[in-house]
Order: C-alpha cells, then structure tokens, then sequence
C-alpha cells in the first residue's frame, strides 16, 4: 500500500510511503547477499604527510575494526603521489604497525588507478562502492594530469550504465575543497553521500558511517503513471519514503510502480492518507533539505504543532521522540550556517558543514556520536523488541469493575493540572499515560555518566501533571527557545509553567497513587528515568535508579509541611520502595546500588572512581524502615570521606594521628639490656624486674651471671614503642566530626533524637574505623587487592606496630 500527504510548507511538497509487503527475512537475506559476494566495497585513503599522527592511526584503527566486525577482505587503495593498490583491510588488521604517511597529494594517481580497477573488473557483475578519503587539495589542483584522469574515470564509467551500480562516497577532512569532493560524489552511475570533519577522532565514526550504509542501503526506483520517476534509498526494510512534487496530482492517480535494485518490480495502490500520525509528518519533516534560513524558520514552525503523544503505539512514540529530536537539532545546526553564508568572505569550512549537514538524516538511524547516543541505541532496540503496548494494554484490560469504582474515588485528588483529566480519566482513556509530580532540576552534562551527581533539585512544586501533558509542553518550550536563536543542551533551563505562578517545571516523577497505576510506572520505567535524566526517553541506565534516591532525599529536604506536600511524599515514597525491593536495574547497578549497600553495613572499603553519595544508602535504609541500623556505618563512612578529601597521601600529619592511635599520645619505649656474654645480642623484655631477676639468679648460682648494664648511644625515635591497648577517649572523640546536614535532615522526619549516633559509638570499633582510614586508605597507598584482607578488629593494632616498627633502625649502640 502506499498514501501520500501534503506538507503545509512554503514549497508545498508531498510525501508519500509505502509499506514494504514483503517478508522481512527476505530483505534481510537480500542484505546479507550485497554485503556478501554482490557487493565490492573500497577504500581509498588519502596518505600524504598531512595524515601523520593522529589522523592515519585514527583510520587504521577504524578499518581494523571493520575487518574485525565484517570479517571481509575488502580492498584498500592508498595514495600520496603514487598509489597503492595491493593492501586489503585483512591485511591491514594483520599488521602491527599503521600506515604510513608522507610526501604530497595527487589525485590523479588515485583516479587512474579507479579507472584501471573498473575496467579489470568489468565482467564481475558487481556493485562496486568506493569510499573515498582525502584531507586536502591536490598539489597541481588545475594541472592537466588531474583533468586528464578524470575526464577518462567519467568516460569509463559512462559506459557501465548498464552494469550494477557504482558509487563513490566521500569523507572530508581537515583544509579540503567543497566543490571538488561533491563532485567526486557524483562520479558513479548512482550517487553518493559526504562526510565531513574538522577532528581526526570524528574520522572513525564517519567511515563507520558509510560501511553500515553501504553494506545495508537498498535504492529503489519508483515510477507514477503520468511517467515521471523518483528514487529513493531505505535501510529499514520496512517502509520506502520520498518527497514528490506539488504539480505532480496524486489523486488522479491509482498506484504507482516500485523497482528494486534488484530489478523486481511490483505494483502498489495509492491512496490519500488517511490516519496521519505523528511518525509520518516526521518521517517527511526529516527528508527535507532546507536551501535558506526562512525555510528552517518554516519547518521548526511546523515541527513545534507536532504531537509526538500522538502515536499508535509506544514503540512508534520513541521512534518519534528521536527523529523529532534530531529535526530539531539538524534545524539548529542549519541555522547558524545559514547566517554564517551571510558573510562577505565564506569559510570554506562553513561550505563543507552544509553540505555534509543536507546527507546528515540518511546516517540518523546508523551514527551514535556521544556515550548517550549508543545507550539510546541499545535501549531503542530493547523496547522494539519488548511488546510494551501489548503488556500496558493487557493491564489495562484486566482491570475489574470495583477496582474502576476504587480509582473513581481517587479523582478529586489526582488530577493534571494542565489537561484537567483526573486518574480515572487518564486510566481510563489511554493504557500507557501516567500522573506525575512536576520539579524543576538543573541537568549537567555529568548527569550521562554521573546521574546522582549531575542532576540536581532545584526546586520541588505541588503540581501534578501527566506524562503526555509534559513531554508535549517541553517540546513546545524546547521550539521556543529555539525559535529564539538559543540552541538548547542539557543544561538550558527551558521548562513549563507549574500550577502556582512561580512554578518552573522541566522534570517529572510519577506518582504510586494505586496498585494498576504503579503497575504501568514499572512498565514504563526506563522510559521516565531515561527522560529525567538525559531528557531522552531512550537515555535510560541503571544508575539512574540509584540516583533517584538522592532525588527523592532532596525533595524530602525541600518539603515544606502542608498537608499536600505529605500526600505526594507517601506516594513517591512507595515508587522508590518499590526500586530497591523489586527492580533488578537497582540490585544489578555497577556502582551504589545493592552491593555498595551491603559492603557499606559490613564496613567494606568502597572504592570507586565516583564518590559515594550518603544520602542513598541513608534513604535505603529509611525506606526499608531500618535507618537507626544504617545510621552508625553511614557515620563512619562519612568521616572516612572526610578525612580522605582533607589529608594527601603519605603525609606526616596521618602518621602521627596513626601512632597516636596505635601507641597512644604519650608514647612509652620498651627497654633494652645488653649482655657481655653475648656482645652481639639484644635483649628485649616488658617485664619490669627482669634485670633484678637476673642479680637474684646470680645470688643462688654463682656460676650465674647478672646482666651487666651499659650505657646505650641511641636516639629516642629509634627505639621500640609500646603499643598502647587501652582507649585514649578525649583523643578519639577529638577526632569526631559534627553530625553532617543530610543526616540531620532525616533525624528530624523520623523524631530521632539528635544524640543518636553519639550514643550508640562503639569507641573501640571507632579506632578500628579511624585505623583502617588513616592507614591503609590515605597513609600507605594499599591497592585494590590489599583492602579484600584488611586486619580484624582484635588483631589491627598489632599487624600496623609491625609494619611502623618495621620503618625503625633494629641496631641499638652501646659503649
């Protein structure tokens, strides 16, 4: 089937899309086929003396992985003023040491050596697609060997229109010539695409961008009854969509022919679209190439009145979420150039952008840039995978009478501000639409890695509003902002009123409210992190999970006491139970979650490149109504912190704390005698009377004889110390910490007293607590593998006397 609309834009195009009828699995084995034995890809890379460094082992690299992935032996052409083509990207991957780059560039030798290859092969019945690489201009750009190849690569493939098709797609970098790389890009017989960068890290991406295309990219050829035709490229497998002229008059027409690049051709009717959704105005919004900034003005007006709520199922919700997203940016970006074009002298950089910008919506679906983009990636594929709609639909369809009757009652109290639809209405009219409360955070952009530390409350409203209420109000702000010439980041403050006037809100959390709405909040659980997080409803990862606890602390912190604000309290409070008792996100995060949980109650060192943010093991604690047991190690672990960002490594103000610990503050030597019959011998001995002795033995065995005493030539430092095994109370106390704010805060919701902690310190698990810190984490640099065999309690003094007596001189000097 294939329907057309019209775009209500200055140019008045129409769109049209047609829904692939055949099986999937035969496109897919129609894919592996050309990226097989019906498809010759070549690279050929520019390595003249400008590549060196960073650039050429950037593309080594790349093609590296690429025979790694693809496990194909695909050619590799290389050229300065001569060319190489002998390599293969195996062989490439087979060599230890990178290319080498030197000497000028001439293409030319490049072109020459392309004509060659098409002639030798020109029986094989392949199609050939050549990934040209180049980082600046030929030495003789005028000069007629240039002229000369290239007249003769155009002339050999004039001759191969018939033969399976030929492409050449161009990567740009660095001081490189616009016209002439879009020219190259129009040598094949169909043609291709360009890339351009101004880093050489940006390098990989860009040639992994054209591998995946060519290897998965069908072109398909469309012809309408009045004999006009049209091409169109798909990636998908799905559906087929390109842009028709206004003057060609669709509704006289009854079908349309479509011909693969396999040559098969079926018939298609066409019809008028009749339910247009969301997807397919931005599926057309995301074929247009606007040629001036009004244009731009024009498509983001028109972008800004689309609904992405209004989907026929999630899956097509996200997948509209993200080619809304990237419109918008791709929007932006067209911007700034266009006002850049305005100027008297044009950079040919700004010329090279835009160009590479008009190509940039076919690499969509193909390039991740950023951590975030293949996360999304990931996670988009997850949840085409997943039937949420069936589960969120099967959950709304289960739902009994008196369960209805009981979310009937609960209408007065829950209701959006912004659609005025109260939870029963929502329930009821959509399965996948929840009621949220409406905050107002600052996003860095650590929140990617980092989401505990890089999100931050600002503000906590009484506003409750739904989910689809707010993703359309934010988007709605977002094109404002826009509009405006303000390109947004994760950072920008863009938001939408609260139900109070100084209200902002730019980030929701949903409420538990009843059992069959927390049942779609688990559902959608990803979803609603991903957006809180990274503003991408595909940004989802599991610390986010961990990281809502320090979320909801805070909003416990900014609570004021109303009778309001305790309602939405209780039911985040049963949201975030549910994620540390049930979600697996939770149990299974790399840092802070469970595990750190229970290293932190068993007073494990936890060692992470990230701080340990204390306010989420504290509300674990108070949401699994245990906090007085989780009080006392989050102390602990409080001073460990401390100490650790206030003292440096091996310093001597550790070291005395460490011996004032260990030997007490008044420091106590063990003596030393020394014994003529043995010069070579010293004798070590606590006890008291031990010299005495020796005279009383002598008394009763002549044959005895005392210790002779001698006067010792040593230093005080030198000798042995007395390890000191009772309590200096004033010194530890003395090293206590007052009682941090976030600890406060919760002693104060849940009426304990102040002294709590005080109270319950075990002083001598205290020194334990105050040895491990200041000796094996700051004093003596114990690695990872040294803190899983830390010393007990009952041995501890012990095992770090050994080691500090170890650092004194054993020799005593005598006269």
């Amino acid at each position: 089937m294939a329907a057309y609309l019209k775009l209500p834009l200055s140019n008045q195009q129409i769109y049209v899309e047609i829904k692939l009828s055949h099986p999937e699995a035969t496109y897919n084995t129609t894919t592996a086929a050309a990226a097989g034995g019906d498809l010759d890809i070549i690279c050929c890379v520019d390595v003249s003396g400008s590549m060196s460094g960073s650039p050429i082992k950037n593309v080594c690299e790349v093609l590296r992985d690429i025979y790694e992935r693809t496990q194909k032996d695909y050619r590799l052409f290389t050229y300065n003023t001569q060319t190489d083509v002998k390599r293969t990207l195996k062989t490439l991957s087979e060599r230890n040491d990178n290319l080498q780059a030197s000497g000028g560039t001439s293409f030319a030798c490049i072109f020459t050596a392309i004509k060659d290859y098409l002639m030798q092969n020109a029986s094989a019945k392949k199609a050939i697609t050549f990934i040209f690489m180049t980082d600046g201009q030929d030495n003789e750009p005028n000069g007629s060997a240039l002229q000369k190849s290239v007249q003769m690569l155009k002339l050999m493939l004039s001759a191969m229109t018939n033969s399976p098709p030929i492409t050449f797609h161009v990567i740009g970098f660095g001081e490189v010539n616009d016209a002439f790389l879009n020219k190259i890009r129009t040598f094949g017989t169909r043609q291709g695409l360009f890339r351009y960068s101004t880093e050489s890290k940006e390098l990989q991406n860009n040639f992994n961008d054209m591998f995946e295309y060519a290897l998965h990219v069908r072109q398909f050829t469309i012809k309408f009854p009045n004999g006009k035709t049209y091409t169109a490229n798909n990636i998908d497998n799905e559906t087929v969509g390109f842009l028709a002229n206004d003057d060609d008059d669709l509704s006289a027409m009854a079908e349309l022919t479509l011909i693969d690049d396999k040559t098969t051709t079926t018939q298609f009717p066409l019809a008028p679209m009749k339910d247009i959704r969301a997807i397919h105005l931005l599926h057309a919004l995301n074929l247009i190439q606007p040629e001036n900034e009004e244009q731009v003005k024009s498509i983001q007006t028109y972008l800004n009145n689309i609904q992405i709520t209004n989907s026929k199922n999630f899956a097509e919700r996200l997948e509209a979420e993200q080619i809304y997203k990237e419109i918008d940016q791709r929007m932006m970006e067209y911007r700034q150039l266009f006002t850049q074009l305005k100027m008297t002298q044009v950079p040919e950089r700004v010329k090279l952008q835009l160009s590479a910008l008009r190509h940039d919506p076919i690499f969509a679906n193909t390039q991740r840039k950023k951590k975030l983009d293949l996360r999304v990636y990931k996670n988009v594929d997850y949840f085409k995978k997943t039937n949420i709609s069936g589960i969120l639909q099967g959950y709304k369809d289960s739902i009994t009478s008196d369960t209805w009757q009981k979310i009937r009652e609960q209408k007065e109290i829950w209701v959006d501000t912004y659609s005025n639809e109260d939870i029963y209405e929502i329930m009821r009219k959509s399965p996948d639409n929840i009621l949220c409360l409406g905050i107002f955070v600052q996003r860095d952009e650590e929140v990617i890695n980092n989401p505990a530390k890089g999100l931050k409350l600002l503000k906590v409203t009484n506003t409750i509003i739904s989910y689809d209420s707010f993703i359309n109000g934010m988007n709605l702000a977002r094109n404002n902002q826009q509009v405006q010439g303000q390109f947004t980041t994760l950072n920008d403050h863009y938001s939408i009123a609260g139900a109070l006037a100084d209200e902002q809100i730019n980030a929701v959390i949903p409420l538990y409210i009843n059992d069959e709405h927390m049942k779609r909040i688990r559902i959608l659980e990803g979803i609603w992190l991903g957006y809180l997080y990274t503003l991408d409803s595909c940004g989802y990862d599991k610390q986010q999970e961990v990281a809502l606890l320090k979320l909801f602390y805070e909003i416990i912190q900014q609570r004021t006491n109303t009778q309001r604000q305790k309602e939405i309290i209780i039911e985040l409070e049963k949201v975030c139970r549910f994620i540390i008792d049930e979600s697996q996100g939770f149990k299974t995060a790399e840092q802070f979650g469970e595990k750190t949980y229970e290293k932190l109650l068993k007073r494990l060192p936890i060692v992470s490149s990230q701080e340990y943010d204390l306010s989420i093991p504290l509300m674990i604690g108070y949401l699994r109504n245990d906090l007085t047991s989780v009080l006392v190690p989050i102390y602990y672990e409080y001073i460990r912190q401390e100490y650790l960002r206030k003292y440096p490594k091996n310093s001597a103000t550790v070291k005395t704390i460490i011996e004032n610990l260990v030997y007490g503050c008044d420091v106590k030597h063990l003596s030393a005698t020394f014994s003529t019959n043995n010069s070579s011998t010293l004798t070590n001995n606590n006890l008291p009377d031990y010299i005495e002795k020796s005279f009383i033995d002598y008394f009763h065995d002549e044959l005895s004889e005392p210790i002779q005493l001698t006067q010792e030539n040593i230093i005080k430092e030198n000798r042995k110390w007395m390890i000191h095994e009772e309590i200096e109370l004033d010194y530890i106390k003395g090293l206590l910490l007052p009682l941090p704010d976030f600890i406060r805060t919760m002693l104060n919701l849940c009426q304990i007293d102040e002294d709590y902690i005080e109270k319950h310190l075990d002083y001598d698990t205290l020194r334990y607590e105050l040895l491990i810190t200041f000796y094996y984490l700051i004093y003596s640099d114990t690695n990872s593998g040294g803190l899983l065999n830390l010393p007990k309690k009952e041995n501890i003094l012990s095992v770090i006397d050994g080691r500090l007596q170890s650092e004194k001189e054993r020799a005593v000097a005598h006269d």
